[in-house]
């Protein structure tokens, strides 16, 4: 029994061209898979520095389109604060150019005359009295009513309006009492006022206590002296003055000195001090 190999080899003695065909067919074979292995290389090569460069390409253009979008919406940011003063100033332009053409109003002519007011007479409410539309009345409770339609109805029903309602009575007011100069032994109530050194006080209460002190209230302060005037001017001279002399003296019984003027005017000048005071240093 032959083996394979004896085979071939009995087959390529037979055949010496298949044997060269296959060699070179080898051969070939072998050089285009180097050459492939190779090409192979070199386009990992270029892809990996293709692909870099696209990385690279990438992250500049992702950058300038950031910048590109950042410069986008600050762009729209100012134009949209800008839109709101572009639209009032438009706005405000054709506001005034539409005033412009506006005709002003002007007053016409006055109108007729019309007739006379009249107003109703006030009546206090009767009981069971018919009343017409716009008839007034004062009701029992004191208030001024004024009929919406025909009634027979009192008020305050539905057929009446309310026009003023009543008031109540006052209380007697408090008001200020001026009680003149402050006297210490005097009474005073509250909102009395006194004159005290220049100054006026009221009262807080009643029986306020000494003045000034807690029970009374500054009101009006002493006001400062003021500055002397100008001098005026000097009057024109009087007439002539007839001073009178002395006629004569007498001391009268009460030791009195009495002085006669020649135009019968006197003095009294009382001694008696004099000669007492005088009597009590001699030792008399």
């Amino acid at each position: 029994m032959h083996s394979g190999h004896g085979r071939h080899v009995e087959a390529a003695a037979a055949n010496p061209t298949n044997v060269w065909a296959d060699y070179v067919n080898q051969l070939v074979h072998q050089s285009t898979m180097d050459a492939l292995h190779t090409v192979a290389d070199e386009l990992t090569k270029l892809m990996a520095g293709v692909n870099e460069d696209f990385n690279k390409n990438i992250d500049v253009c992702d950058a300038k389109i950031k910048a590109a979008i950042a410069t986008c919406e600050r762009a729209s940011a100012e134009m949209r604060s800008n839109v709101p003063a572009m639209i009032d100033e438009a706005v405000a332009k054709h506001v005034a150019q539409a005033m412009a053409s506006i005709r002003q109003p002007v007053d016409g002519a006055p109108g007729p005359a019309g007739p006379p007011g009249k107003l109703g007479t006030v009546n206090d409410h009767v009981e069971g009295q018919v009343y017409y539309d716009r008839d007034l009345v004062v009701g029992n409770d004191g208030a001024l009513y004024q009929a919406d339609r025909d009634t027979a109805a009192g008020p305050p029903q539905t057929d009446w309006r309310c026009i003023t309602r009543a008031g109540r009575d006052g209380k007697d007011a408090v008001n200020f009492r001026v009680e003149g100069t402050y006297d210490p032994e005097a009474q005073y109530r509250r909102l009395s006022i006194v004159m005290l050194n220049g100054s006026s006080f009221v009262a807080r209460h009643d029986d306020p206590g000494p003045c000034p002190g807690d029970g009374w209230q500054l009101f009006t302060s002493v006001g400062k002296r003021g500055q002397q005037g100008p001098k005026g001017e000097r009057g024109p001279a009087g007439p002539l003055a007839i001073a009178p002399r002395i006629a004569s003296t007498e001391i009268d019984a009460s030791y009195n000195l009495i002085i006669l003027y020649t135009d019968s005017s006197c003095d009294t000048i009382p001694l008696r001090p004099a000669f007492e005071q005088f009597q009590m240093e001699i030792g008399g």
